[in-house]
């Protein structure tokens, strides 16, 4: 049998989008925002729970976070992924900016977006202004421990902005939670973040381009 007669292989009908690192590091910063998020409302003044249990709680997770991600990076192989993924979600491509500039009448119009990467642009937006306001959520929130720590008195006017910047992350974090839990066309991306796989089909309609050099790189191999 010569070659030409052997038929092609069927393609994968799921192909892995995230590694098990970039789960981890998703979910501790979901699980670990959460905390924060509901630790602060409480401290507002709603719930039966004491000021004192909330704050601990609440300063307990953000301390969390970071010590949690700073332990992923300090294995070199977790590291090089969570450098990869920083390094594609910070990289704006001319086909980013046709997608944006796409999305207004492609909605309305109800037609496909462009082709799109691993991340399509407004996945990299998001990243940027999530990662933009949670670093502004530390540096109020030291702010308002100066009410409370001698030494973060002199940053303590910063503590006015942290309640404007967590509601702010807030309204960000829950369109979030909607496209990935609600929204018909985009909530099959949950079993990427949970599983690490995705339908070929769904990834062909919103991200095309990554699935062409996934499968690219496979037949190279």
């Amino acid at each position: 049998m010569s070659t030409a007669d052997i038929p092609p292989t069927a393609p994968a009908p799921y192909l892995r989008r995230f590694s098990a690192t970039e789960r981890v590091a998703h979910w501790l910063l979901a699980v670990t925002f959460a905390s924060m998020l509901g630790s602060g409302v409480l401290m507002g003044g709603i719930g039966p729970l004491r000021h004192r249990a909330m704050l601990i709680g609440h300063v307990g997770s953000a301390v969390v976070l970071v010590c949690g991600l700073a332990a992923m990076t300090a294995g070199r192989r977790q590291r090089r992924q969570l450098a990869v993924t920083a390094a594609e979600l910070g990289h704006l491509t001319p086909g980013d900016l046709r997608w944006l500039h796409a999305v207004p009448t492609r909605l309305l119009s109800g037609r496909r977006l462009p082709p799109a990467g691993r991340f399509n642009a407004g996945q990299k937006l998001n990243s940027r202004i999530l990662a933009g306001l949670l670093l502004a959520l530390y540096l109020t929130g030291l702010g308002e421990l100066g009410r409370h720590v001698g030494a973060l008195e002199a940053i303590r006017p910063l503590g006015t902005l942290h309640g404007a910047g967590a509601a702010a992350i807030g309204a960000v974090v829950a369109g979030h939670i909607y496209l990935a839990t609600l929204n018909p066309s985009t909530r099959h991306s949950l079993r990427g973040m949970t599983l690490g796989s995705v339908r070929r089909e769904w990834a062909l309609e919103h991200h095309a381009d990554w699935v062409v050099a996934v499968e690219r790189s496979a037949d190279d191999e």
